[in-house]
C-alpha cells in the first residue's frame, strides 16, 4: 500500500482531472488503466494525521480518539495491521510516520525523523538514526526496494509505504525543477474567486495563493545557505531547513536551476494580478513535479512485483485531496471537492488486466476491511467502513445502496485556518455546517460542480435543506459523533471575523 498526502484527484488521467494533460502520473495512469479505480473516494478528515489513524481502525477520526494537538494514537484499540500481524504476515512500514514515536504491530519499520526535510533525511528504525544523503521520495524507495529483496521468510507480507514528497514544503528534486518549463499550466476558472456567494468561513482562511504564498519560503525565488539558522526555524522556514540540510554540491545545482526564471521575475514590475498568476505557475509546477518523483518511483516498485508474480494486492491513495488554484487556494482540509475527494486505485495483478470503475462512494475508513477480507482477516470491532472486495473481483459493481459520505473537520483556529465543519455528500447535494460560526452551505453538485453557488438560502431548495439536516443529524448518530458541535460566543465570532482574523493563532 502507497499513502501520499494531499494528492488531488484533478492531476490523473483516469478520473479525468483538470490538469491530466500535464504528464505528472505516468506510470500510476498505466496502472489504472488494469486496475479497479474508485472515481467517487474521499477523505473522512481534512488532516493527514487524522486520515491515517482512520485508516489503520477503519473509523472516524472521532470514534478512534486520535488528538490532533499532540498527534497521539491509542494503540491499545484494534488496527488492521494488528490484525494481519496475528495473522501471521510480516509487516513493515518506510516512510513518514506521525502518529507515534515508535511505531507499533510493524516488524520491521524505517521512519522519516522529520517528515519535512526532503533533502538528506534522517530516518529511525530499530538499531537508531541514521542520515542519508539523497532526496526523500527516491530514498524511502530504495529503502522499500532493500526490504522486499531481500526479505527470507515465506511469510505473506504487508507493506506501507508513505511518502512526504507533496507535503510542505513544495520541494522537487534537482533533477525535476526545470520539468514543466516550457508549459503554460491552465488556471482555473475560478483562479480569482471571490466567494460572494460561500459562507464566510471561505472568506477568513489563510490559503490564498495571493496572498499567503511566500516568494521566498513557498516558491524559492530567493535562496540562502545558513546552516548555523537550523535549530531555530519555524514552520514558515521548512523549505530553509531543507536548504541548510543540502551538501554543497545538491545546494549549488539548486541554486542553478532556479537562477534564469527567478532573475527574470526580479526584472519585471509586474501588476498584482500578474504576479498572482505566475506565484500560481511556480507553485503548481513544483506540485506536480513532487508528484512526478513520487510516479518515478511508484514505477520502480511496480516493476519489481510484475517481475516477481508474487500474489500482491497494490493499493494506492492519499490522506487528503488538494487545492492547485481552485478558489484561488493551495491548502487542504475543506469538504470542498477539490480537497475532499482523493485517488484509491487497487490492483490485484491477477490475470485480467482490465480496467474496472466504480462510481459507488467509497471512504479511506473502507480500506481495512477490504484489506482484512482479501486476507482472510479477523473483521475490525467498531469499523466504520465496509469492504471493497466485490467491487475489485467484479461482482456487484454498480449494485449498492450506498449513497452519502460523511466528513468532519475539527481543528481551528489552526494552519490556514480553516472552521470546523461536518457534512453530508450525496451524488446530488452536499451539506455543511460551519457550527462554531452557525453557518451552512448547501451544493448542487450536478449543475454546480465547482461549488460557486451557496444554495441553503434558495426557497426553491428549503425541502432539500430540511430532508439533509435531518440526513446528518442520522448519520452523526449512527457515527457515534459526539463532538462539541456549540455555536461559540459572539465576542469569539466577532474576533474571529474581524480584522485579526486571518492572523494564525495559537489559541
Amino acid at each position: 500500500m502507497i499513502l501520499t498526502e494531499s494528492h488531488p484527484v484533478s492531476t490523473m488521467e483516469a478520473y479525468n482531472g483538470f490538469y491530466k494533460n500535464i504528464n505528472s502520473s505516468q506510470n500510476l495512469n498505466r496502472i489504472a488503466r488494469k486496475s479497479t479505480v474508485f472515481l467517487n473516494s474521499f477523505c473522512v478528515n481534512g488532516s493527514s494525521n487524522n486520515s491515517v489513524s482512520s485508516l489503520l481502525t477503519g473509523s472516524h477520526s472521532h470514534a478512534n480518539g486520535f488528538n490532533p494537538e499532540n498527534n497521539t494514537f491509542n494503540f491499545s484499540q484494534e488496527n488492521f495491521v494488528d490484525l494481519l500481524q496475528k495473522e501471521g504476515y510480516e509487516t513493515c512500514l518506510i516512510g513518514r510516520w506521525d502518529l507515534s514515536k515508535i511505531p507499533q504491530y510493524f516488524d520491521d519499520w524505517n521512519i522519516l525523523v522529520d517528515s519535512s526535510v526532503k533533502y538528506n533525511p534522517e530516518f529511525l528504525n530499530i538499531k537508531g538514526k541514521k542520515r542519508i544523503e539523497g532526496y526523500s521520495t527516491d530514498i524511502i524507495t530504495d529503502l522499500a526496494l532493500n526490504w522486499l529483496q531481500k526479505r527470507k521468510s515465506l511469510k505473506p507480507f504487508f507493506l506501507l509505504i508513505q511518502y512526504n514528497g507533496t507535503s510542505y514544503p513544495w520541494m522537487p528534486a534537482i533533477r525535476h525543477i526545470n520539468l514543466f518549463d516550457d508549459q503554460l499550466i491552465p488556471e482555473p476558472l475560478n483562479l480569482f474567486d471571490d466567494f460572494g456567494n460561500k459562507a464566510s468561513p471561505s472568506r477568513y482562511q489563510s490559503m490564498k495563493i495571493q496572498t499567503d504564498l511566500n516568494l521566498k519560503q513557498d516558491l524559492f525565488f530567493q535562496e540562502d545557505k545558513n546552516p548555523d539558522q537550523n535549530s531555530t526555524l519555524s514552520q514558515e522556514s521548512l523549505s530553509q531547513k531543507n536548504i541548510n540540510l543540502m551538501t554543497y554540491e545538491q545546494f549549488s545545482a539548486w541554486s542553478l536551476a532556479w537562477r534564469s526564471s527567478n532573475e527574470a521575475f526580479t526584472r519585471e514590475n509586474n501588476s498584482e494580478q500578474k504576479n498572482t498568476k505566475l506565484k500560481f505557475q511556480r507553485f503548481v509546477k513544483n506540485f506536480l513535479r513532487c508528484i512526478n518523483g513520487i510516479d518515478e518511483n511508484i514505477g520502480r516498485l511496480e516493476e519489481l512485483l510484475s517481475e516477481t508474480n508474487r500474489n500482491v494486492f497494490f493499493i494506492y491513495t492519499s490522506s487528503t485531496g488538494r487545492f492547485l488554484g481552485e478558489h484561488g487556494w493551495f491548502g487542504s482540509k475543506w469538504m470542498y471537492e477539490e480537497s475532499f475527494r482523493v485517488p484509491l486505485i487497487i490492483n490485484s495483478y491477477l490475470p485480467s488486466i482490465s480496467q474496472t470503475i466504480v462510481e459507488t462512494p467509497c471512504q479511506i475508513i473502507d480500506i481495512a476491511p477490504t484489506i482484512l477480507e482479501f486476507s482472510d482477516s479477523k473483521e475490525l470491532i467498531n469499523c466504520n467502513g465496509e469492504s471493497l472486495l466485490n467491487y475489485i473481483s467484479n461482482k456487484d459493481v454498480n449494485q449498492t445502496d450506498r449513497m452519502f459520505v460523511y466528513f468532519h473537520h475539527n481543528e481551528f483556529p489552526s494552519e490556514h485556518m480553516v472552521a470546523k465543519h461536518y457534512g453530508l455528500r450525496s451524488p446530488k447535494y452536499k451539506i455543511i455546517h460551519y457550527y462554531q460560526f452557525d453557518e451552512w452551505e448547501l451544493f448542487d453538485l450536478i449543475n454546480d460542480p465547482n461549488e460557486n453557488i451557496n444554495l441553503y438560502s434558495s426557497q426553491a431548495h428549503a425541502s432539500v435543506v430540511k430532508e439533509f439536516k435531518e440526513l446528518i443529524l442520522s448519520f452523526r448518530k449512527k457515527y457515534s459523533d459526539k463532538t462539541n458541535v456549540n455555536i461559540m460566543p459572539e465576542e469569539w465570532r466577532k474576533f474571529y471575523r474581524g480584522p485579526e482574523a486571518r492572523k494564525k493563532q495559537n489559541d
